[in-house]
């Protein structure tokens, strides 16, 4: 027999009361309750079950590193301090994004879930004010408080003041903009600063903090909390792809991707392929890579100059990497263009002073017929390059640029094109071997003496990238 209207609709208050009841639990349940869209992979439900710890006090200060794309903010920077507020709306939330503006979109964000009537019915008792409502209560962009409650939520940005704030709960989401940021020293270091003299010092002995992002450095924030005070501080880490079984929560079989249905292990191996420093950090949580070169000589593409010897290249290239001290190499590689590939065919790679390398410059662009030569303007590039326009008798193009990226992230960014789209010889002679040498002797961390065969491929990439050649 089937149920009578009266059973039916008793059934569907208690599966309602129910999901209520759920919702308030946990965050898992909380976030499908209050997003009908929402869709889970097994490390959702891993990431609700730590948050879930979390939240109920179990673990004072949760790390979760977790690959692009792949669901964090959602329950970290909307669905938590929401569920936060509505648990305890006394609570002080603090949210901090690398900048202003993110930072005031998950804001925004979790005053339109709180608004909804979903949220409603778990928690009527948790009210926001209307803007110009006369009740004296905070909410704009960047903060909002509980009507007759102490409970607030501000966001900021890195960078951005907190003073005479308490915060109970900070929540630090992707503080790093992209790999320019990353990489810098500079910035590394600022946002140390901040996190130290601003944000640490609104926190109380019962404070908790939930740092969400993607790695890009060893020395990222992350990177620094977990050498400073790494017994302060739980992990949770999900690699986009899976390389061993010693996480016994991650039930994947090696080699298979963290959500397939979402980001494919053939997407996620292109991009790998693209640049694996950037992919190792980025993407499996690892920015201290099992390897320790930016380029090992058995990833280099090779050729002999008789395997290119009856083709005509697109165009031919030069760029110079001026000395900075005595002990530096002047580096000039000359490449042949073939579509998107080049092919260095010589290399000035010396020590020499000057007087020397100006004329032996000219010479050399002369002989191998250049089209454009460009020089780095910075530590007297400008007048090096000017020289050589006078000295040189062909037609090369001589140009000069003046470069302010970091060298570091310079060399770490345009690592993926140069193994996958740059030949190098295998019959060269002792200086161009000198060269190779070099190139592939950089060390991922940066600290290496002579950085300038690969700092001088690396900025003829850079050159070919922002279309100043224009065949």
């Amino acid at each position: 027999m089937g149920l009578t209207k009266k059973e039916s609709l008793e059934l569907l208050k208690l599966l309602e009361q129910k999901e209520i009841f759920e919702a308030r639990k946990k965050i898992l349940n909380f976030t499908e309750h209050t997003m009908d869209e929402y869709r889970t992979n097994w490390h959702h439900k891993y990431y609700c079950k730590k948050t879930d710890e979390f939240m109920a006090g179990k673990i004072k200060n949760l790390m979760v590193f977790i690959p692009p794309q792949h669901g964090k903010s959602e329950i970290s920077s909307r669905r938590v301090p929401a569920k936060f507020l509505g648990d305890n709306p006394n609570l002080k939330i603090g949210i901090v994004a690398y900048n202003h503006t993110i930072s005031s979109k998950f804001n925004k964000d979790v005053q339109r879930i709180m608004d909804d009537e979903k949220y409603k019915t778990l928690y009527p008792e948790v009210k926001l004010p209307q803007r110009g409502d006369g009740t004296g209560y905070i909410r704009n962009n960047e903060e909002f408080e509980i009507i007759d409650k102490k409970g607030s939520l501000v966001s900021v940005g890195v960078g951005g003041g907190l003073t005479s704030r308490k915060l109970d709960i900070a929540i630090m989401d992707d503080l790093y903009k992209d790999a320019k940021d990353a990489w810098s020293p500079l910035k590394r270091e600022s946002i140390k600063d901040w996190y130290d003299s601003v944000l640490r010092t609104r926190l109380h002995n019962n404070s908790q903090q939930l740092l969400v992002f993607t790695r890009w450095h060893e020395e990222d924030l992350g990177g620094y909390l977990l050498r400073t005070e790494p017994d302060n501080w739980e992990v949770v880490k999900f690699p986009a792809i899976k390389e061993d079984n010693n996480d016994p929560n991650d039930p994947r079989e090696i080699g298979e991707a963290l959500w397939e249905k979402q980001h494919s292990k053939k997407t996620l191996e292109k991009i790998k392929k693209n640049n694996i420093v950037v992919f190792d950090s980025l993407y499996q949580q690892n920015p201290t890579p099992k390897e320790g070169l930016v380029i090992a000589e058995d990833e280099l593409k090779r050729f002999t100059m008789d395997m290119i010897k009856d083709t005509r290249p697109d165009g031919i290239i030069a760029v110079g990497d001026i000395a900075d001290e005595g002990e530096d190499y002047y580096s000039l590689p000359i490449g042949y263009m073939y579509g998107d590939d080049v092919y260095i065919v010589d290399v000035i790679y010396t020590q020499d002073p000057i007087e020397v390398t100006q004329p032996y410059t000219a010479l050399k662009l002369d002989q191998a017929k250049v089209d454009k030569a460009c020089f780095e303007s910075n530590n007297g590039g400008k007048g090096f390059a000017q020289k050589v326009r006078e000295l040189k008798k062909g037609k090369t193009v001589i140009e000069w640029k003046r470069t302010s990226q970091n060298k570091h992230t310079k060399i770490i960014m345009k690592s993926g094109r140069i193994k996958s789209n740059y030949y190098f010889r295998t019959d060269g002679d002792d200086i161009y071997n000198k060269f190779v040498y070099d190139l592939t002797h950089y060390p991922k961390n940066g600290k290496v003496k002579h950085d300038d065969a690969i700092d001088s491929v690396a900025m003829m990439e850079d050159y070919i990238n922002s279309n100043q050649w224009g065949w």
